[in-house]
């Protein structure tokens, strides 16, 4: 686990071994956390995403664009 939210589109929670020491629960093992990442980017930016979701990914630091951040 990197600490942040700038996730490669391609990244997928890891298993096994990688997974146990980035303490990720075993039941997301291999799940596309990079392909949802950017699906919330796209909802976001087209006004499709619900303001409570909005409120709850800024709680954790979302990072909407990486041009804003660059």
């Amino acid at each position: 686990m990197h600490g942040d939210l700038k996730v490669p589109f391609t990244f997928r929670v890891p298993a096994g071994e990688e997974a146990e020491a980035g303490e990720c629960p075993a039941s997301l093992a291999g799940f596309p956390s990079g392909q949802w990442t950017a699906d919330a980017r796209r909802f976001y930016a087209r006004g499709d995403m619900d303001a409570d979701r909005v409120a709850q990914l800024e709680k954790v630091a979302m990072i909407w664009s990486h041009f804003d951040v660059a």
